[in-house]
């Protein structure tokens, strides 16, 4: 009786870690309570949740880039004497605007680059929030493994004690020998030592279960309504579409490989010529106080700069290179992930086949146990 209840318990166990392995959720009221109190209180939410922030605000640094850029500048000058084109007091402020027209379209990669790694940040804390979800799920199933447990030792205990007093009567009128007694009470004592232990594993597991939520939890307020009924389980193509969707973790890689792929195009634009166009206007006296003076000029300028780097150690080429090669190692991590949770989910899968045929033997060894008990 007490292997089909640990039959019936890993039958369950691999169900439920089925459902939660492709998305990360749960189905039940007190479950999906924990798994939002695990989310609102864990302070490495907080940390993503940061991240996130600081990708957003490096995308709004790199849009600042397609606006004009404003300077105004004040110099004084003092000189030991008047110069034939300079007062010995002289002062000149400039006011500039500047606006670049092309850089090999460096810009517009660097912005596409860094909307997609900002969106990676938001997929990175969709993928923690999976991950807290799932160690709730799975601790809170641990605990319903190790109340199983518990009951099975201590009914293990029980029917030990039991025997152990009828041995003690029946050793009183001469049916057994005085060792048969004492291995009874080998057994008991070993019952005994597991029933502490059950009991300490289970207190541990609600330990474990209070940490993975930030917040008190007890025993008794577990109902673990969700084992009621038992989902009904899909095909492999089902699941490995649905995990390739939904996973955070496929999203993230998937998101970083195209901002890498933009971040290669944003490199091979040090190889375009640099245009910008400015204008300025400067005024100049022979005063710290501009307007003062008996000699101020004034000075409106327009330019056109044209900068193009024919050769800087092969600097550019090797960032290019650089880039390039973080692109296959984003790809390489990416074929790793997919390969690696098709594996865990095939696993997965085959040991939900198995626990269900032993959960059909366990059902008819209960129904036998219950025939033999009744005649």
């Amino acid at each position: 009786m007490e292997d089909c209840k640990k039959r019936d318990f890993w039958f369950l166990y691999a169900i439920i870690g089925l459902m939660v392995f492709v998305s990360g959720s749960a189905w039940g009221a007190s479950l999906a309570e924990l798994q939002d109190q695990a989310v609102a209180n864990r302070k490495i939410v907080e940390k993503y949740r940061l991240d996130l922030q600081k990708g957003e605000l490096d995308e709004k640094i790199i849009k600042g880039r397609f606006l004009p850029s404003l300077n105004l500048n004040y110099t004084a000058n003092q000189l030991d004497e008047d110069g034939a084109f300079e007062q010995s007091e002289n002062s000149a402020m400039t006011g500039s605007v500047s606006y670049n027209i092309f850089s090999g379209f460096r810009d517009t990669y660097d912005l596409k680059s860094a909307e997609l790694v900002r969106q990676s940040k938001d997929y990175e804390l969709g993928a923690i929030v999976q991950d807290i979800r799932y160690a709730v799920v799975a601790s809170y199933l641990n605990i319903f493994g190790r109340k199983n447990h518990l009951t099975v030792a201590e009914d293990e205990y029980k029917l030990l004690q039991k025997r152990y007093e009828d041995s003690q009567d029946q050793y009183q009128v001469g049916l057994i020998r005085k060792n048969d007694v004492l291995k009874i009470k080998v057994e008991l004592d070993n019952a005994e030592q597991q029933l502490k232990t059950a009991e300490t594993e289970l207190m541990k597991s609600v330990n474990q279960i209070a940490y993975d939520t930030n917040s008190q939890v007890s025993l008794s307020s577990l109902s673990f309504s969700e084992f009621s009924q038992l989902p009904k389980v899909k095909d492999f193509g089902f699941y490995e579409a649905r995990m390739s969707e939904r996973r955070n973790e496929i999203k993230t890689l998937g998101m970083l490989l195209v901002a890498q792929e933009n971040a290669v195009k944003s490199a091979r634009a040090a190889y375009y010529p640099r245009v910008d166009v400015s204008g300025s206007y400067k005024q100049y006296g022979n005063n710290y106080a501009l307007g003062q003076g008996d000699e101020d000029e004034n000075e409106m300028r327009l330019q056109l700069q044209v900068n193009m780097n024919l050769f800087d150690g092969f600097s550019k080429d090797h960032v290019l290179s650089k880039s390039e090669l973080d692109v296959k190692r984003i790809q390489h991590d990416l074929s790793e992930l997919k390969q690696s949770l098709g594996t865990d989910l095939k696993n997965t899968l085959l040991d939900y086949a198995v626990s269900e045929k032993n959960l059909k033997v366990a059902e008819s060894s209960i129904l036998q146990a219950e025939e033999n008990f009744v005649k």
